[in-house]
């Protein structure tokens, strides 16, 4: 999803018979304006700034309903909370196993790893799952 314009995210939510409601664009929103990957908590307390009336639920709602439409992709990974990413194109992520925080590696192509999976194997695949965990800089820091 990562810089589509505002018509594209029209388009998307009128292909899936969603509507683009205030919530949902506040949620969006708070993503926009996140670096990194949030979770649903961390997007809560953004939307709840602007919105104080907010509740949970309507935050984990509206993130439920971009998933399915394909504006937002959850990261799900174990001993962490799921955490929301706008990049929906192929990449790599790297999770700090301290402090959980989750960031994309940059440089490294995935297309390349997809060609290989194809030539080497005769399944057509239809997801890939990678997991990449670390110590991020500040927890190497703290070492």
């Amino acid at each position: 999803m990562i810089g589509s314009p505002e018509s594209d995210v029209r388009e998307m939510f009128r292909r899936s018979g969603y509507t683009l409601t205030s919530q949902r664009r506040a949620v969006l929103d708070a993503l926009q304006d996140f670096k990194g990957h949030p979770s649903a908590e961390e997007v809560y307390l953004a939307v709840k700034k602007k919105n104080p009336k907010v509740a949970l639920g309507t935050v984990y709602q509206a993130l439920s309903v971009l998933e399915e439409i394909g504006l937002i992709e959850a990261k799900r990974w174990s001993e962490s909370p799921v955490r929301y990413d706008l990049n929906t194109e192929p990449h790599y992520d790297i999770r700090c196993t301290r402090c959980g925080k989750v960031a994309e590696i940059p440089g490294l192509k995935f297309d390349d790893f997809a060609a290989r999976i194809r030539e080497n194997t005769p399944y057509k695949v239809t997801n890939t799952s990678l997991v990449i965990e670390g110590h991020c800089p500040v927890c190497q820091m703290e070492d």
